[in-house]
């Protein structure tokens, strides 16, 4: 083989990859292929080591970390779980709601009338409005009139 390795073919022998046979021959024969394959090997490892030395040490992070924290920050074994604050809270809002339902009284009875008053009085108001036979808020309609759709039909509402 004539020619050197190109830049493929050396970064295949780099990685481990197989090459032709053509150029395995020339790479066994070629002092300046192998070089470039062995400088070429020599970047690889050098920047293995930078990864690998780049890498943080997260247990020592984690130390660090933690060193900072003040005391009452650290976690307390006797700490209540999440949920016992929210479970107080309804039981909290139970007891009140029974509390107020034992106190209020079932049926507030006006002593007098035997009834409840606002009850009473909605009732009368119902009674006398309806007693006039009349439709609430159509007393400009006349009744006597027949043609109902004109009086629609005009836009006076």
């Amino acid at each position: 083989m004539n020619r050197h390795l190109n830049p493929e073919e050396i970064t295949a022998v780099a990685a481990g990859l197989e090459i032709d046979d053509a150029a395995q021959r020339h790479l066994d024969s070629c002092v300046a292929c192998r070089a470039e394959v062995e400088r070429l090997d020599g970047v690889i490892d050098a920047r293995r080591a930078e990864i690998v030395a780049e890498e943080p040490d997260w247990a020592a992070s984690k130390t660090a970390v933690m060193d900072r924290l003040p005391e009452s920050a650290a976690p307390d074994a006797t700490r209540k779980p999440r949920w016992v604050r929210p479970a107080l809270a309804a039981a909290a809002a139970v007891v009140v709601a029974v509390g107020l339902g034992v106190l209020r009284p079932e049926n507030p009875v006006d002593p007098t009338t035997g009834g409840d008053p606002a009850v009473e009085e909605i009732l009368a108001e119902m009674d006398e409005l309806l007693s006039d036979d009349g439709i609430p808020g159509f007393e400009i309609i006349d009744p006597e009139s027949g043609d109902l759709e004109a009086y629609f039909d005009n836009g006076a509402s």
